[in-house]
């Protein structure tokens, strides 16, 4: 393995900030398993899987564009041990809910809006940070590193659910304790990094001031908007099928919970590898490459799941649509932050983080069209509007390059 895919571990602080970041990224994949599952037993409807999705997502357009604020307004460090309280109240609560037998379907969707509002907070101080700690030069390592550790829970954090809940001595609720304990210990790597101070040069008199101040930011600065819209449609779109493969494995290849969990620790193995494969390389024109090409093989993988005759094919596919889903996350946020100031940074990762909880909103509508239409119709729908969503970003990009350098040849 070639050194540069792991460079910017070379840095201590970095370094504190992947291992915290690896074992709340751990709880949270295997909390993922446990969750779908428990919502498939309480409710047993495509619509409730969505429903749970829909109380993050609602809960994190709200909460979202404030985190971004805060990343670029205060403390960093500060940001994330906030952050992961709410995570960890979010698991902890839904475990003694279980362990003790008195569980509901709303407490489910309570817990899914809380770890919604943790998130708003993390994910862009964490990116904000990893930018300030790594510097420009290895700013695309960086971030794919990032992706490379949630990648790599992905595999194990399924792994573990999946054995957790295959034995009856075990179950949901241990999942849900484990995965406590291991977001508590995270926040040891966060408390010994540094502040992290808000390099952002605003004075404005409120958070609300600074957030328009990044939308319109954004929406300015070439080529953000392109790629903050593409990260949008193509979640809002295509992601929800996350929140459908319980239904996935139960309903089209009987294969319970244990076919869950191993759905998507294959698909997790194509994204590691993938951003393996990229670690090193995604800089300049080449992060463009793997970003438009992966976009379309996001919804192509979609479709073909949607079609998938047999649990073999879908694990074939689940795999090939895990590397896309990873390389084009990565570079779609490598690719953000790299054209956009530094102060804007957590504001840039928040807008971006919005198209997740849009994602969540979609879930349900597309939930209930999966109850009466039939979930490998909607899946074959949803993959092909997200090739579309590709294919006209590419040709966007594209076409402003050439706009570009044909105004630099006339100027000659």
């Amino acid at each position: 393995m070639s050194g540069a895919t792991f460079e910017s571990l070379s840095i201590p602080s970095f370094r504190r900030l992947w291992a915290g970041g690896y074992l709340f990224s751990l709880a949270i994949f295997a909390q993922m398993v446990a969750r779908g599952a428990l919502a498939k037993d309480l409710e047993g409807s495509n619509a409730a899987l969505g429903a749970v999705t829909l109380a993050f997502g609602l809960t994190g357009l709200v909460t979202t564009p404030l985190g971004g604020v805060a990343a670029d307004r205060f403390p960093k460090r500060r940001m994330l041990m906030i952050s992961t309280g709410l995570l960890f109240a979010s698991s902890l609560w839904i475990a003694v809910a279980v362990q003790f037998n008195f569980v509901t379907f709303w407490m489910l969707l309570v817990a899914s809006a809380i770890q919604s509002a943790g998130f708003s907070g993390l994910l862009p101080a964490r990116m904000a940070f990893t930018a300030e700690l790594v510097g420009p030069s290895r700013l695309a390592n960086g971030i794919v590193l990032s992706q490379i550790s949630m990648n790599l829970n992905r595999v194990i954090g399924p792994v573990i659910a999946g054995v957790f809940l295959g034995l009856p001595t075990l179950g949901i609720g241990a999942v849900y304790w484990v995965s406590s304990a291991i977001t508590a210990s995270s926040a040891l790597f966060f408390v010994s990094l540094p502040a992290g101070h808000p390099q952002s040069n605003s004075r404005a008199p409120s958070a609300v001031t600074d957030l328009l101040d990044g939308i319109k930011y954004g929406l300015a600065t070439w080529p953000v908007p392109l790629l903050l819209m593409t990260s949008a449609f193509a979640l809002f779109f295509g992601f929800p099928y996350v929140a459908f493969l319980p239904s996935v494995s139960e309903d089209l290849f009987s294969s319970g919970n244990t076919g869950y969990a191993w759905l998507s620790a294959v698909g997790a193995v194509g994204g590691l590898l993938a951003a393996l494969a990229i670690a090193g390389r995604a800089r300049g024109n080449v992060a463009w490459k793997i970003h438009n090409s992966a976009v379309v093989g996001f919804g192509l993988g979609i479709a073909a799941l949607g079609a998938a005759p047999s649990f073999g094919v879908a694990m074939v596919v689940m795999f090939g649509l895990g590397a896309a889903t990873a390389a084009f996350q990565s570079m779609n946020a490598t690719l953000t932050l790299a054209n956009s100031e530094a102060a804007y940074h957590g504001r840039m990762q928040s807008l971006l983080q919005l198209g997740f909880n849009l994602f969540g909103v979609a879930a349900l509508p597309l939930g209930i069209c999966a109850d009466n239409f039939g979930l490998r119709k909607t899946l074959i729908s949803m993959g092909l509007v997200v090739v579309v969503v590709g294919v006209v970003s590419a040709s966007v990009y594209r076409t402003k390059v050439d706009a570009q350098a044909m105004s630099i040849e006339q100027a000659r």
